[in-house]
């Protein structure tokens, strides 16, 4: 995660809770014990800074608006989020109190949080720095400054420096999750006046080929042309790893059932049938084929572990000798490329490799015995609550795949 330019006042942000709680600024006034004054200023500079009102003053007090009810929601998981993070990343035998991490919360300040996330994500105090482009000796007193409030180790000494220990990996972790808030917050409160903007995060599998996913991405875009989208692919624990860190709102693609960890949701979208798949003119091409036949080729497989492989071991099971796996791909395009090249065999869903078959380039084997499949789905962490940006993207991605995949309901 990079720095950001700019980044509201952490105490602003609690001041503009306290006043919404208390409903006026002079309940907040005596509940923080800060002058008056300060909180208006604190107030007016925030909306400065989203550029909507967030309160309606009046003689009798001071309310949230529309937009300012948004932030205020924002803003509390924001700060539960940081305050969950800071107790559960403890590896002491007693974590901080409720108490506790309230006061650690309330000395928490934006520079610290970046500070440690930077560290965490550039593995060093000095990668860090030069990548910040600020001082070591600054980033090390920030970074000593959370060390110190949070009363437990974050950090350890290496040979290429001073790194996170695992509490810190995971704490990291966790204020990436808890920055996430805001800035959904800051995309809610610009797309205020009805028209929808921001970044859709969204981490995939090689699932059922890019073209669906494509097809969602532009139709969304066309009726809303001020949203972007960042889209990671990769393997299912480095996307799942984004996904608990924040770095993507969603995951599509293979689900596991039960997921691996307990802090995500899935949900079923479809199955997804497994076939077997060599290159146009393969020697099988055209044939009723069998096991034994199966077994005189060179398979490209995923890696052991994974729902695809486990398909391809069941081919073989009860015979002396298992498939032939010479390349552990688990690159679609690598598979792809190593199908067209040879006479290798691949286990893959028709989906993925739709446009190669339509090309006549691959083509599925006729073999007759079930394979099984993938069962196809979207996870997301537990704790998760859309935008409506988000939601705006479901709806037609659900529309595309009503399209694409004959028998699908889109979930409740």
């Amino acid at each position: 995660m990079k720095r950001p330019t700019r980044f509201p006042n952490l105490r602003h942000l609690r001041m503009f809770m306290s006043v919404c709680e208390l409903g006026s600024l002079n309940a907040a006034s005596k509940g923080l014990n800060v002058a008056q004054p300060a909180i208006s200023q604190a107030l007016s500079r925030l909306e400065e800074y989203y550029e909507v009102p967030l309160l309606t003053r009046r003689s009798g007090g001071s309310q949230p608006t529309e937009e300012g009810k948004v932030l205020w929601h924002r803003c509390e998981r924001f700060f539960r989020l940081l305050q969950r993070g800071i107790v559960l990343a403890s590896e002491r035998a007693s974590a901080p109190s409720l108490t506790q991490s309230n006061h650690i919360l309330a000395r928490l300040t934006a520079a610290q949080i970046f500070a440690h996330i930077s560290v965490s994500h550039h593995g060093s105090l000095l990668l860090a720095a030069k990548a910040d482009d600020i001082s070591v000796s600054a980033l090390h007193r920030a970074v000593r400054d959370i060390e110190s409030n949070l009363g437990y180790e974050l950090y350890t000494k290496t040979p290429q420096g001073l790194s996170v220990n695992r509490a810190g990996a995971e704490l990291a972790r966790q204020f990436r999750i808890a920055l996430r808030e805001l800035e959904t917050a800051e995309e809610e409160l610009k797309g205020s006046d009805g028209t929808l903007v921001g970044r859709v995060l969204i981490a995939t599998l090689p699932m059922i080929r890019s073209s669906i996913l494509g097809k969602a991405i532009n139709r969304t875009r066309a009726k809303a042309p001020g949203l972007d989208f960042v889209v990671l692919e990769g393997i299912y624990d480095t996307m799942l790893k984004a996904l608990r860190s924040g770095e993507a709102d969603m995951l599509i693609g293979a689900i596991r059932n039960p997921p691996p960890a307990n802090d995500v949701v899935e949900t079923f979208l479809f199955s997804d049938p497994y076939s077997i798949i060599a290159r146009k003119g393969h020697p099988l091409e055209g044939k009723d084929v069998t096991v034994d036949d199966l077994a005189a080729f060179e398979w490209v497989a995923q890696q052991e572990g994974t729902p695809i492989r486990s398909a391809l071991n069941a081919l073989f099971a009860g015979r002396s000798e298992g498939p032939r796996v010479r390349i552990e791909a688990p690159s679609t395009l690598l598979t792809r490329s190593v199908l067209l090249q040879s006479d290798a065999l691949a286990i893959l869903s028709v989906r993925q490799m739709a446009l190669e078959v339509k090309l006549g380039l691959l083509t599925p084997l006729r073999f007759q015995t079930p394979i099984g499949g993938r069962a196809i789905g979207m996870t997301m962490r537990s704790d998760w609550l859309l935008s409506k940006t988000q939601l705006f993207f479901l709806e037609n991605f659900f529309e595309v795949l009503g399209e694409e995949i004959e028998g699908f309901t889109p979930p409740t």
